[in-house]
């Protein structure tokens, strides 16, 4: 049945826009979190330290596999615990603080280590850093999740989710190119003086603001259920419906094919854009996640009323089949010829990464109904944990795939531009070929999550009657 009039959003649904700011400022932290090892991390342990890319690679995937385990868990944890302050709000603030101890530990590596010694050192300090991170994203998550329980209102609040989020996009890339300013001894004491900044203004002093003002209005809801489901049962449902299928898909997709693409980027900007200038190839690297971040200040407005106005879902196809269109022309695009014509890369498929901001978190929102509805469990956590897991694993497990890409492809560091013949057409054709099985899967992917406007609202009304309002 068609909606024949827009729903409009009730008073007491509507979130003030305090309360919206400082639940948003945590995309700031999620947003560097999930990234800025990697980030600073290649740069910093791979070419300045020396370490060798497979076992980069390595180090940023076990990680990951750890988060198999905690990240579950966590949500589980998240969705049981009974306190005062509520299931997410005691994890969300005590978890920036670990999230900031844990960060500053990852650059205190000695400059002398073996290679040997570099791995474990990365590799352990990794593990810390990301169970912290687990034990603020999950919770900080779910809470966004249960802010309000209107379909159009998520949308609005993840407009603030997505601003600080891409601001925290811009930020990321001028990291690097920040630990290599004349005033430091070198580029490692530039990351320990960036990451002591990081820590106290980003992870601990925005990192706290959704702890202090946000609200858990699914918490009495919670509480007062009769049916407990176990955890690995639990874990079956939720990962086994189709809704969750689809979007754990797109969000798989894009983050582990978008992120591969990215980390070759930056070979293919310095060794082939740029012929060999590292310093410039970092700085015009760095100008073109700029210009996604400026693309996507824009798309979160487009973005917004695309939602709004047709859907999410249609919205997330016209997104993707511009992404597809974007993969393609990066074959064009990144040449030696015009070397800012890469810029151009930002308008096509800079919208992408702005939907994973805006629109994917309003759907997951969305799905916290549907599996209420169908299994009788309000189970944010569980749910969050998924997304957060799965983001976190395909950004990390692209540096082992780029690793070993690099190392098949015949490149060799040492050599600079003169690689051997044949290397960087074979980087060329893994970059774009990434780029375009991204958005390709992420499309099969969202005809699984059959969400619409019209069922979000039949859900909320069913699951009102059952249960009462929040």
């Amino acid at each position: 049945m068609n909606i024949k009039e827009p729903h409009i959003t009730k008073y007491n649904d509507r979130v003030p826009i305090i309360q919206k700011l400082a639940v948003g400022a945590g995309g700031f932290p999620v947003q560097n979190g999930g990234l800025i090892v990697q980030y600073m991390a290649q740069p910093i342990f791979q070419i300045f330290l020396g370490l060798n890319p497979a076992l980069f690679g390595l180090a940023m995937t076990i990680p990951r596999i750890w988060d198999a385990f905690t990240d579950p868990l966590m949500g589980r944890i998240s969705d049981r615990t009974k306190s005062r302050y509520g299931r997410r709000r005691p994890y969300v603030f005590f978890g920036s603080i670990a999230v900031c101890v844990s960060f500053l530990t990852i650059w205190m590596v000695p400059q002398n280590m073996g290679e040997t010694s570099i791995f474990l050192w990365l590799t352990v300090t990794s593990v810390l850093f990301f169970t912290a991170f687990t034990v603020y994203s999950v919770p900080f998550n779910a809470l966004v999740y249960e802010q309000t329980p209107d379909y159009h209102e998520r949308t609005r609040l993840m407009f603030y989710f997505a601003l600080f989020y891409n601001i925290g996009n811009l930020c990321v890339n001028w990291y690097v190119p920040a630990t290599n300013w004349s005033g430091f001894e070198n580029s490692l004491f530039g990351a320990r003086w960036i990451a002591l900044g990081l820590a106290l203004i980003v992870f601990f002093g925005m990192g706290i603001l959704p702890a202090i003002f946000g609200k858990e209005r699914f918490y009495e809801v919670a509480q007062k259920e009769n049916k407990k489901i176990g955890f690995m049962k639990a874990i079956g449902q939720a990962a086994s419906s189709k809704p969750m299928m689809g979007l754990v898909g797109i969000v798989f997709a894009l983050n582990f094919c978008g992120t591969i693409a990215g980390s070759i980027a930056m070979y293919i900007v310095i060794y082939y854009v740029k012929a060999g200038d590292v310093a410039g190839g970092l700085v015009l690297n760095a100008w073109n996640g700029t210009g996604f971040a400026i693309v996507g200040f824009l798309g979160i407005f487009v973005l917004r009323w695309l939602a709004l106005r047709f859907g999410k879902r249609r919205a997330m196809f016209f997104v993707l089949y511009l992404t597809a269109l974007g993969g393609i022309a990066k074959w064009y695009i990144f040449t030696p010829e015009y070397p800012h014509l890469l810029l151009l890369d930002a308008v096509l498929n800079g919208p992408v990464w702005v939907s994973l901001g805006v629109i994917v978190p309003s759907m997951i929102a969305d799905l916290c109904d549907w599996d209420e509805y169908k299994f009788g469990e309000r189970r944010e956590g569980i749910i969050s944990s998924v997304f957060t897991w799965i983001t976190k694993f395909g950004t990390s497990f692209t540096f082992l795939v780029s690793g070993v890409a690099l190392h098949f492809s015949g490149f060799d560091e040492a050599l600079g531009v003169n690689q051997p013949e044949g290397t960087i057409t074979a980087l060329r054709v893994f970059f774009v070929g990434t780029s375009v099985l991204a958005p390709l899967i992420a499309i099969f992917c969202l005809k699984l999550y059959h969400i619409t406007e019209e069922t979000a609202y039949n859900i909320r009304e069913e699951l009102e009657t059952r249960r009462g309002d929040v």
